[in-house]
């Protein structure tokens, strides 16, 4: 019974749009997607210990929502945005706009951030 238990659990992690992004490059850390600037789900590699406490979390996950709108205005003259990039001394913050949210991404500094959010789209998952 245990078996079938593990098993069942490994298909819903399989499932899991969140952790099949995270699987797809080594580099990647977490991936979070935020709605109306509240993480509403993550997913984050067991190896990676987080950068920053709760509130700190929280306070990043907040600014990626304020960035995204305020680049919102630019649309109407430069067209929509389709992702941004910060890159810190110790991880590399990706932002990918979504239709009703964004998807959030840190990776390791090194991290080849444009075939993660390639891989990311070719994944075909819904978010």
């Amino acid at each position: 019974m245990e078996i079938i238990t593990q098993q069942m659990a490994q298909r819903v992690k399989q499932a899991d749009p969140y952790n099949q992004i995270l699987h797809l490059d080594s580099t990647i850390r977490f991936v979070g997607r935020i709605k109306d600037r509240k993480l509403i789900t993550f997913a984050r590699k067991v190896s990676a210990a987080p950068l920053l406490d709760e509130e700190l979390s929280n306070m990043v996950h907040y600014q990626a929502s304020v960035k995204a709108s305020w680049d919102e205005m630019f649309n109407e003259k430069l067209g929509k945005t389709n992702w941004m990039i910060t890159s810190k001394e110790k991880v590399k913050l990706v932002t990918l706009f979504l239709d009703d949210g964004l998807l959030i991404l840190s990776t390791e500094p090194d991290s080849e951030h444009d075939e993660i959010i390639q891989k990311i789209k070719n994944l075909n998952v819904k978010l």
